[in-house]
């Protein structure tokens, strides 16, 4: 059989195990768990990967046994040689709707599939996959979908990309009885919850995207369970005599929601096997406060209850190759590295999570600059004994969110900073002519005027106040209003259109338009400016930046770059408006 090979971004994992193979690999399939001898701290898995040869040929089935923590990397398809991947082996993506609770899905076996489901036809396409099943052991989520088709997802793939977004998550949950879990997910609350919030406070090894599942596995009996369920599973197999365990990871929220996958279709169409989970739904509830361990310690070097002395943390630098090892544990006291994994998306509706922000300025916050250490490997296990050369590695995936649109996604990113910082932003409004000024329902936008016959403009200036020139349907304008401590911020963001995206022409994306935002010297003349303002920007064709010098005040444009610090979409695009007019959160 031969596979077609797309590059991907480059990157590093000299695993003891891989670094010396010189003929390329790619990762096949996740097999059992399997208990690690040499580093207690981290499991390991059966990983399967199939040689290639110079003609993308496929070749026989090899086993090797890594570490739990490392499947971010080694993500089915990838493409491996002499311990770095460059190129990836792709699959179809799919979208389903799919139910996340009881009822809506069910743990099965390959041997469960083929009596209870599975036709002839698609029993000869799993085979043809995995062409060694009785090695292959693994459990599979099986999705009900419409029309009696199915989704199957093996569970570790479910586990290693559902549960948080850390593989600290991974490594503590399939580890540790459920005391050991506690203390090395949480830290104690400084105060008791208050109704309508779920605060929690992460340990300084969690990732800020880990928050909505231990928020749930501290609040939500039902993820408790799933979470718990990880280890029980596990050592009841070890305890049985088993030399390996499948692992069994469920859904751990209820409610109907999305799973982007890619994988192979089979059974004439009827059920799709997802051997890359791509994506997922969030869970609707309550607000949850998020707030982290600090990492860090006072100028005087002294112990304080509320900061914690930690080694020196650090990113890959570019082409640098990290030789990650799960043979042996860190040592305690040595340097953090972090290595961001695959990005995962965020489908739908983000849930809201506000973070805690404390005083920047208290002793308990003051950061000290440790000096990085020398190490030559790193592990992904708890740190244990000294002096074997040995850091700390952090692997993460960051949360991609999915945009509503810009207008709403600016409007959701300055309530989520109200929220997050009450005592800088104190109310957040839109405003049109007819309604005034509004913090409560939805926004609304003021529509844009036509432009009457003129000959002096072009056809495309005439064009630009609609969304739809032949449908005549205008655009419009979001308008909104930030009080903070001191001053009002005005914000003004454009109705855009919506283009073929150059990447996919399946796939449609807005089109670019700056934002203005602008103080007032004097904020009773908001209503004329405004007026003006949005009859003169359609001779710009929304271009904000040659209409700077009219304000009755200070006025400046800006653009909507993403970063991956952003807890909600365009949070960044937002501090930066505000920045840009003196308010720097």
């Amino acid at each position: 059989m031969k596979v077609t090979l797309r590059s991907c971004r480059a990157f590093s994992f000299p695993d003891g195990t891989l670094k010396d193979e010189d003929k390329r690999m790619v990762v096949w399939w996740y097999g059992p768990v399997t208990k690690n001898l040499p580093a207690g701290s981290v499991p390991k898995v059966a990983v399967f990967f199939r040689y290639l040869d110079d003609q993308n040929n496929l070749g026989k089935i090899t086993k090797r046994d890594l570490a739990l923590t490392h499947l971010g990397l080694l993500r089915i398809g990838s493409v491996w040689r002499k311990g770095a991947c460059e190129t990836y082996f792709p699959h179809d993506k799919a979208k389903f709707d799919v139910s996340f609770s009881e009822g809506g899905w069910q743990l099965i076996t390959f041997a469960d599939l083929k009596s209870s489901y599975l036709s002839s036809e698609a029993e000869a396409d799993i085979t043809k996959y995995l062409s060694e099943t009785r090695n292959h052991k693994t459990y599979f989520i099986n999705f009900f979908l419409p029309n009696g088709k199915h989704l199957l997802i093996p569970c570790v793939e479910f586990f290693s990309r559902c549960y948080g977004s850390s593989s600290e998550v991974n490594r503590v949950l399939a580890t540790y009885p459920w005391k050991g879990v506690k203390e090395r997910l949480f830290k104690p609350l400084d105060e008791p919850p208050q109704p309508g919030t779920w605060p929690i406070k992460l340990n300084w090894r969690m990732h800020k995207g880990d928050a909505i599942l231990l928020a749930h596995i501290l609040y939500d009996p039902y993820a408790k369970l799933a979470a718990k369920n990880i280890y029980s599973y596990i050592e009841a197999d070890f305890l049985a005599g088993k030399s390996y365990s499948l692992l069994r990871a469920t859904p751990w929220f209820q409610g109907e929601g999305q799973l982007a996958v890619s994988g192979i279709s089979i059974d004439g169409g009827n059920a799709f096997l997802a051997l890359r989970v791509l994506g997922s739904s969030q869970p609707g509830g309550t607000t949850i406060q998020r707030e982290k361990e600090q990492r860090v310690a006072t100028d005087e070097g002294k112990d304080n209850d509320d900061s914690i002395n930690l080694p020196s943390k650090r990113q890959p630098g570019i082409g640098e190759i990290i030789d990650l090892t799960d043979d042996t544990e860190p040592d305690h006291g040595s340097s953090w590295l972090d290595i961001e994994e695959e990005k995962f998306a965020v489908l739908g509706k983000p849930r809201e999570v506000i973070d805690k922000w404390r005083d920047r300025n208290s002793s308990a916050n003051r950061q000290s600059t440790p000096k990085p250490g020398d190490e030559n490997r790193f592990s992904t296990g708890e740190a244990f004994g000294a002096g074997k050369d040995v850091g700390k590695a952090h692997l993460y995936t960051s949360l991609e969110m999915e945009s509503q649109g810009i207008l709403r996604d600016m409007w959701t990113a300055f309530r989520y900073l109200h929220k997050s910082h009450p005592n800088r932003i104190r109310k957040v409004e839109w405003f049109t002519f007819e309604n005034g000024f509004s913090a409560y329902s939805e926004p609304k936008l003021i529509q844009f005027n036509p432009i009457e016959d003129d000959t002096n403009i072009t056809t495309s200036v005439k064009h630009w106040p609609f969304i739809d020139y032949d449908k005549q349907k205008l655009r419009g304008a979001l308008v909104i209003r930030v009080m903070s401590d001191t001053k009002y911020i005005y914000i003004i963001e454009i109705q855009r259109k919506h283009i073929a995206s150059s990447a996919d022409s399946n796939e449609v994306d807005e089109e670019t338009i700056s934002g203005l935002c602008f103080v007032l010297d004097d904020d009773a003349v908001f209503d004329e400016w405004l007026r003006r303002l949005l009859s003169e920007i359609r001779y710009k064709k929304g271009i904000f930046k040659k209409v700077l010098n009219r304000c009755p005040g200070h006025a400046d444009a800006f653009v909507h770059r993403r970063s991956t610090n952003d807890s909600v979409f365009c949070e960044a695009a937002a501090k930066n408006a505000l920045r840009k007019m003196g308010l720097k959160l």
